[in-house]
């Protein structure tokens, strides 16, 4: 079975499609896609949202196989895949590029912050300078004579 897509689960518009009538079983009870790609052992979800991704004939025929292998009555079964080409047509399109956004703020995201990376290690290196900057002792910045004196002549 395979995991669902977070961004599927609960989507109303797939909502829409996989509790959406396939037929009725011999016991009189409705069966719903979501039960027919369950009993069949696939994530009704992940599913769903895959079908959005593909071509509609495509899923019309998966649907209709799908459908094939239920306990349904005998005109449902004839009538797979009519009622796989109308139940189509409740998957939405605006999911695929709702999905495309997502998976483009997901690369975006992942992109290496190279900027801030380089500003901290100038910010570093400017602090490492400045901190061999003879500094003064009085308020208004001028270094005394004597204190830039000693700093020339420990230089030679």
């Amino acid at each position: 079975m395979t995991t669902p897509d977070a961004s599927a689960v609960g989507h109303p518009a797939l909502s829409r499609f996989l509790f959406a009538e396939v037929g009725m079983q011999p016991n009189g009870l409705p069966l719903t896609i979501l039960s027919v790609l369950a009993r069949l052992g696939q994530d009704p979800w992940a599913e769903a949202a895959r079908w959005t991704k593909l071509p509609k004939s495509t899923t019309v025929d998966t649907l209709a196989r799908s459908i094939a292998q239920m306990p349904l009555a005998p005109q449902a079964l004839a009538e797979a895949r009519q009622t796989a080409s109308r139940l189509v047509m409740l998957l939405p399109s605006q999911l695929q590029t709702a999905r495309r956004d997502d998976e483009a703020k997901v690369r975006n995201a992942a992109k290496p912050k190279w900027v801030l990376m380089a500003i901290a290690g100038a910010l570093l290196a400017l602090g490492i300078a400045t901190a061999f900057v003879p500094r003064a002792n009085h308020t208004n910045g001028i270094v005394p004579m004597s204190q830039f004196d000693a700093a020339v002549v420990q230089k030679k």
